[in-house]
């Protein structure tokens, strides 16, 4: 049985990319594809009728898009909660990875980056998430994954690798050093911190040696020291010219994860675990 790529589409402008992306992504992968669209439930709206007009809006919108798709595309039309019918449809079908938009026709001006129905699904989901933010095919030369060398930001890369085996992985480390005011409150004076300091760099050094063993193919890290925040992962990942994010939900790196998805400017992987 081939593998299984999900995606979800609202027939907006961003899931177009969405789908677009998901079917080079799926050629590329020899994949499977499942289209699915979900019509919310409201009680003012008669649930066998809105999920007939739905099949037929979504078997238009893709024979007018991809008339000829080169892909195994199987269609799927839902009536209920965005989030949990997506998930449901991923479980039940055994889908390895979840292509979403990052808005829709729903979403609200303060909700432009990101709408809440996105950051919903990827909250909840249980397989890795691609959040499209443009429009460029996902030949993905340059992913950035910030880590911790945890053990969920190694299944992150892992996943990473296993989607993307070409892509050349650029690991961010930030390391860990207090404050040098703390330190000198402590009682440490200068020659005391810069030791300090150069121990950390040097563990932190031997540790991504040990983390880049795990992996096969192009990948480095870039270590970093200062203050961890979202903002300066974006900008280190611009610097580098990362064309995907990845980031785990889970660990230190995942209090950020929804700030990068929001600011991010390329598309992001969101893995759980």
């Amino acid at each position: 049985m081939k593998d299984r790529i999900v995606v979800a589409t609202d027939f907006s402008t961003s899931s177009l990319t969405s789908l677009t992306k998901a079917m080079y992504l799926a050629k590329k992968e020899k994949c499977s594809l499942d289209v699915v669209h979900i019509v919310e439930y409201s009680v003012f709206h008669n649930p066998k009728k809105d999920k007939k007009a739905g099949k037929e809006a979504l078997a238009k919108f893709i024979v007018d898009h991809f008339p000829k798709p080169e892909v195994e595309i199987s269609q799927f039309c839902y009536v209920g909660t965005i989030h949990k019918e997506i998930h449901k449809h991923a479980r039940d079908r055994g889908c390895r990875l979840l292509v979403i938009g990052a808005t829709g026709e729903t979403q609200h001006l303060t909700d432009v980056l990101l709408g809440s129905v996105a950051k919903r699904i990827v909250r909840k989901s249980e397989i890795p998430v691609l959040v499209t933010k443009d429009e460029s095919l996902p030949d993905y030369a340059n992913i950035f994954s910030p880590t911790d060398f945890s053990e969920h930001s190694l299944k992150t890369a892992k996943a990473t690798r296993k989607f993307f085996p070409s892509a050349n992985l650029i690991f961010y480390h930030m390391i860990a050093r207090p404050f040098e005011l703390r330190l000198g409150h402590y009682g440490a004076d200068d020659e005391q911190i810069s030791s300090f300091n150069k121990d950390s760099e040097n563990k932190a050094k031997e540790i991504s040696k040990k983390f880049l063993k795990n992996f096969s193919g192009k990948s480095e890290v870039v270590l970093d020291s200062g203050i961890l925040s979202y903002t300066r992962l974006l900008s280190v990942a611009e610097s580098k010219n990362a064309s995907l994010i990845a980031l785990p939900t889970s660990g230190k790196i995942s209090f950020f994860a929804l700030d990068v998805l929001q600011n991010s400017s390329v598309d992001v992987f969101i893995c759980k675990f």
